[in-house]
């Protein structure tokens, strides 16, 4: 059964709901602030911590990564490894829980000279519940063979209002694998794709059957995320952008972000753009803030 969209008004800032579909529609006219791997700058990428201070913060949606354990526990975690993130190491996959659980997580992004929190890996229902009622959370699945897992987890938590699974897609298929899934329609998903240039519009009628509340796109020209608005419009779909500095949607990156907001944020909402992903949510905070 297909996801139903609340038709109930958006809710004041003070009272920001979780509910995915209710923030993506595009009768909410706020722009949706996206923690990558939560608020990690803080505390540690895909921690607990930062999934705590994302709330404090008021960000709508937080990205987390999962994958899963050698004996099947889905833990959240980007890397394949526990080197960089974590005082433990080897291969996430190739190891146990308990053995990813007797890591310590490093503050920050990591590093051999990040220093060692108290918190270990969490598990991905951990997160779930650490977010429900109180923060949407985004899934990026690291590995395709772990998504019925994922998939599994958030129904059976009961939490998949407040959960948006991204897979890519491919836009010249003829059918859209994902239709087939037994999820598909019980949980949010979000499509990933390239923008080719000329084709937004064409391209975003080839990818109705998917009934997307929003997608999450890279571009080469910012005039064909404009060009696509009215069937945006049409379609009720929402519109993702990382500014994050490893996106490279040409020069609309943080970094520059930092420095010339307008640039970069004011340009991306100009045309469209419904929801930003960001690595610098306090600077990005501050820009929306200064839009009211």
């Amino acid at each position: 059964m297909p996801v139903q969209i609340s038709s109930q008004p958006y809710a004041t800032p003070q009272m920001r709901p979780c509910s995915i579909l209710d923030m993506t529609t595009r009768s909410n006219p706020a722009i949706l602030t996206i923690a990558h791997r939560g608020l990690w700058k803080t505390t540690s990428e895909n921690s607990l911590a930062s999934i705590r201070a994302a709330v404090e913060q008021g960000v709508d949606i937080v990205e987390i990564d999962t994958q899963s354990s050698s004996d099947g526990t889905l833990v959240v975690i980007h890397d394949k490894t526990l080197d960089r993130t974590t005082t433990g190491s080897g291969t996430v996959s190739e190891l146990p829980l308990a053995t990813i659980r007797q890591a310590r997580l490093r503050a920050g992004a990591g590093g051999s000279d990040a220093d060692v929190t108290e918190e270990c890996v969490p598990t991905l229902e951990e997160i779930l519940e650490e977010a429900r009622g109180r923060i949407a959370i985004n899934i990026d699945t690291k590995f395709t063979r772990d998504l019925p897992q994922v998939m599994e987890t958030v129904l059976r938590l009961g939490i998949a209002d407040q959960v948006v699974v991204k897979t890519d897609i491919d836009l010249d298929a003829d059918h859209f694998g994902v239709l087939d899934a037994d999820w598909f329609g019980k949980i949010p998903h979000m499509p990933m794709f390239p923008v080719r240039p000329g084709r937004f519009a064409e391209d975003l009628k080839r990818i109705e059957s998917l009934k997307a509340p929003m997608i999450e796109v890279k571009f080469k020209d910012i005039a064909d995320i404009a060009a696509g608005r009215a069937e945006l419009e049409r379609q009720n779909i929402r519109v993702w952008i990382n500014t994050l500095d490893c996106s490279h949607c040409l020069d609309f990156n943080d970094t520059r972000a930092l420095t010339d907001p307008h640039g970069v944020w004011t340009m991306l909402a100009e045309v469209g753009v419904g929801a930003i992903q960001t690595d610098e949510v306090e600077a990005f905070k501050a820009w929306l803030n200064g839009r009211m």
